[in-house]
């Protein structure tokens, strides 16, 4: 038989009882109202809540994370695979990734384009963000540069980007013209003259 005990509850003194929430996850003592027609059973209001939820365990098909969700989740899911965050299902639709998965939950209209508004993202993600040639790592001072001087060749390797800072980014665009270096957005400098500069 639970213990009774008196506190004080709206500016009344009340009959009470200890009581352990009924919330699986929490589990916390507390003292409830004993002559109440309801008795409480959850600490606080958070955890009633918490308690009228369905959950659902589930593991995240990319990063294999175990965690929960609303059992609505699972019937809203078009190809009965789970994913943890919004990260895990970026990097898992993502074109670079080759595995049949990956294939059958991506959008039709991945790989259709020229790769011009999302390079700079794509970029980032694959190479490590710091200037390539004085290793500088704050990243509002570093942009993307064409090696081939052409903003329209995106391949999805990566292979024709590189990440500089602002200053090394204009070495690279740089024209010998009467007997100095003068900065030109249309000219790329010659490779082998970077180093000099």
């Amino acid at each position: 038989m639970n213990e009774t005990i008196y506190f004080i509850h709206h500016g009344r003194k009340r009959k009470g009882e200890k009581h352990f929430c009924e919330l699986k996850s929490c589990g916390k003592e507390f003292i409830r109202r004993t002559n109440s027609t309801t008795k409480q059973k959850f600490c606080s209001t958070q955890c009633k809540y918490e308690s009228s939820k369905k959950q659902v365990n589930f593991i995240c098909t990319y990063c294999g994370k175990k965690y929960s969700r609303s059992s609505s989740c699972k019937k809203k899911s078009k190809h009965e695979v789970y994913f943890c965050s919004r990260k895990c299902k970026d990097l898992a639709q993502c074109l670079i990734n080759k595995c049949l998965l990956a294939a059958k939950i991506r959008p039709n209209h991945y790989g259709i384009s020229n790769g011009k508004a999302s390079y700079a993202k794509t970029c980032k993600r694959i190479q490590q963000i710091q200037c390539v040639d004085c290793n500088e790592t704050k990243e509002y001072l570093l942009v993307i540069h064409h090696i081939d001087g052409n903003r329209n060749n995106n391949p999805i390797d990566g292979s024709n980007w590189e990440i500089v800072c602002r200053n090394c980014h204009n070495k690279r665009h740089l024209k010998f013209k009467n007997n100095r270096w003068i900065y030109d957005t249309k000219f790329l400098t010659p490779r082998n003259k970077l180093k000099f500069l």
